[in-house]
């Protein structure tokens, strides 16, 4: 009763650490290799008699090792983590071989001796049995053909000959530490392990060890297994892995050259599509200034020709009669029709000129003084009666600038405030000099500019809705003054109110006497 109770006790132990060990297999992540720990449970086998209970025993601890393994996350491929538990498992078998074979099997019948006998002898990975002092006692077929020795020939030689010389000092230094606190486990976990054939080659190996004791002393049993094919298959996944990732950068800077080129040719379209637009805006804007000013030409030149035809057919008649003021009267009207069309045709040539970038801004030393003299003089003939320029400049009178375009900005803002003025109001002319720019003014006292139409007196054609009938004119002059001033750096503007006048103003950069002479070298 005794024995049996006690046998009980045993199996119960062998149960719950199998299950402890599976319960900690299942959970813990699949870097830290438990399945050696199942072969504490075989080391319990020393404790059971029957050898059916012993094999029982290892295919019990074998199916727990392959259930916990098809729990556990996959983050390999289930056969690749299948192959690396196959060297547990023989473990597994061949650690209940030896306990069969030396623990208390020694006076089993010849059969069961042989069929133990015949696992060690026939198994297909190399089995060896070291001393304490790492002395090699046995040696399997297997592993003698593995490393290429001679059957008997491994025994009585040191475990460091079967390993690279580059290791042996360490791997002493190893051995003696694992005998200080033996255990099962896998020899060099995360790390390349090679073996050394007779020959002096060396492959690539998977070692576990598994120590035991029995009557002779202690011993350990080393499991070897050959990691060339093992090796060779991952360096080929890793072969394959290296060859994709460079096949998708490759693709990946393909899809990105052709993202850039489908960019580019966008923009380009985009571009070309804005080039168009602007072309055809251009030509559409083209098209309707020529059929304005052919509306506007032929209005404003048909009005002074009939004029001028018909002064002329009055004063031969009055110069018959000898009527000397009618003649005087309609030579003037010839005299105002031709400065009319005179200013209408120099509007006209200042406007193609512009258009065709044939003026060139050129500054020189100019008197503010004389240009203004010279320019109300220019228009006295325009004048009407009690109607005066005055001329106001403040600063230094001489300044270094284009004297024709600045004559040219002056002739329209004059003839303009004489035109939209009425007699006797005068018309003042200030000149402004600060440092190195320039403002010009040009104030009248006429009839003012509507409210409305203010933000569009710089555009061409553009008349004012209360000058349109009443005053002969192209709309171009104040476009063209606007033009002048950007080519000399400047802007324009004006301030007016209807039937007390307007005052209209240019500003833009001076130049000096170094500058200009500089660029003329």
């Amino acid at each position: 009763m005794r024995s049996q109770s006690f046998k009980n006790r045993v199996y119960l132990a062998i149960w719950a650490l199998s299950f402890c060990i599976f319960a900690l297999d299942l959970l813990v992540p699949y870097k830290y290799n438990l399945a050696y720990c199942y072969l504490l449970v075989s080391l319990l086998a020393i404790f059971i008699k029957e050898k059916s209970d012993v094999i029982f025993l290892t295919t019990l601890i074998t199916a727990l090792s392959l259930l916990a393994l098809s729990f556990k996350p996959h983050i390999q491929s289930y056969e690749e983590m299948l192959l690396s538990r196959v060297p547990i498992i023989i473990c597994f078998w061949v650690a209940a071989a030896f306990l069969i074979r030396f623990i208390g099997y020694q006076e089993t019948t010849g059969i069961q001796e042989g069929r133990f006998e015949a696992l060690f002898e026939y198994a297909s990975n190399g089995i060896l049995v070291a001393n304490q002092s790492g002395t090699i006692t046995m040696s399997n077929p297997a592993l003698n053909k593995l490393f290429g020795y001679q059957e008997g020939e491994l025994t009585g030689q040191k475990v460091e000959e079967l390993i690279p010389h580059r290791f042996s000092g360490k791997h002493r230094q190893y051995r003696k530490g694992y005998h200080e606190d033996p255990k099962p486990r896998s020899m060099g976990q995360n790390l390349n392990l090679s073996g050394r054939k007779k020959d002096g080659s060396e492959f690539p190996v998977e070692v576990s060890l598994s120590p035991f004791k029995n009557k002779d002393g202690e011993f350990v049993v080393a499991f070897v297994i050959d990691n060339t094919f093992r090796k060779n298959y991952e360096k080929s996944i890793l072969k394959q892995k290296q060859e994709l990732a460079n096949l998708s950068n490759a693709l990946q800077e393909l899809n990105d050259s052709l993202e850039n080129k489908v960019s580019e040719r966008t923009q380009e379209l985009e571009q070309a599509k804005n080039d168009l637009s602007i072309a055809l805006e251009k030509e559409r804007e083209l098209g309707e200034l020529k059929s304005r000013f052919v509306s506007m030409a032929s209005h404003e030149f048909r009005t002074p020709l009939t004029s001028v035809l018909s002064s002329a057919g009055l004063i031969r008649q009055y110069a018959d009669r000898q009527d000397l003021n009618n003649v005087v009267k309609h030579s003037e009207r010839i005299k105002n029709a031709v400065n009319g069309l005179n200013s209408i045709l120099t509007e006209f040539l200042s406007l193609g000129r512009l258009e065709d970038g044939r003026v060139s801004v050129q500054q020189e030393e100019t008197s503010m003084k004389e240009l203004v003299a010279e320019v109300s003089e220019g228009l006295q003939n325009l004048l009407k009666p009690g109607q005066k320029v005055e001329h106001i400049h403040e600063g230094q009178e001489q300044v270094f600038i284009d004297g024709t375009i600045t004559k040219n900005i002056l002739i329209n803002l004059i003839s303009n405030a004489i035109k939209y003025s009425p007699q006797g109001a005068p018309i003042t002319v200030r000149s402004q000099l600060f440092q190195d720019k320039i403002k010009i003014s040009v104030e009248d006292k006429g009839i003012g500019i509507p409210e409305t139409d203010q933000k569009h007196m710089f555009g061409r054609f553009f008349r004012a809705s209360n000058a349109a009938n009443s005053t002969q004119g192209t709309g171009l002059g104040l476009y063209i003054v606007q033009r002048y001033a950007e080519m000399m750096g400047g802007t324009i503007g004006f301030e007016s109110e209807i039937e007390k006048g307007s005052t209209f103003w240019v500003e833009f950069k001076v130049g000096n006497k170094e500058n200009i002479e500089n660029g003329k070298k």
